[in-house]
């Protein structure tokens, strides 16, 4: 049996926005993003698309050893936490996150 779950954590550490405002990494003003779900094996429609969006950024991998087994795969996510600000997590729905306008 397979477990599946994954969760994926973002954080303005990773940017030179926290270090600009002098924030430490754990400061919630320092804000942090995490997704929670499951990772869901892809149809062959979408692994074509999947397959296409990745070599053509990373032309090398098509050449990677196909004996380890690598397949296309996507985060299915159910659950959104964001740590903004004292006070705790906020909830977010993951039809609120990608129902956002840039």
């Amino acid at each position: 049996q397979i477990n599946s779950n994954a969760s994926l954590t973002v954080s303005l550490a990773q940017t030179p926005y926290c270090k600009k405002h002098r924030y430490d990494p754990q400061n919630p003003l320092c804000a942090h993003i995490i997704f929670c779900g499951s990772i869901v094996k892809v149809n062959d429609s979408e692994a074509d698309l999947a397959k296409k969006a990745l070599f053509s950024r990373h032309p090398e991998m098509e050449s990677w050893p196909k004996d380890h087994n690598w397949f296309f795969a996507k985060f299915n996510i159910t659950n959104i936490w964001v740590l903004d600000y004292f006070g705790g997590l906020k909830i977010v729905t993951p039809e609120e996150y990608y129902s956002v306008k840039p």
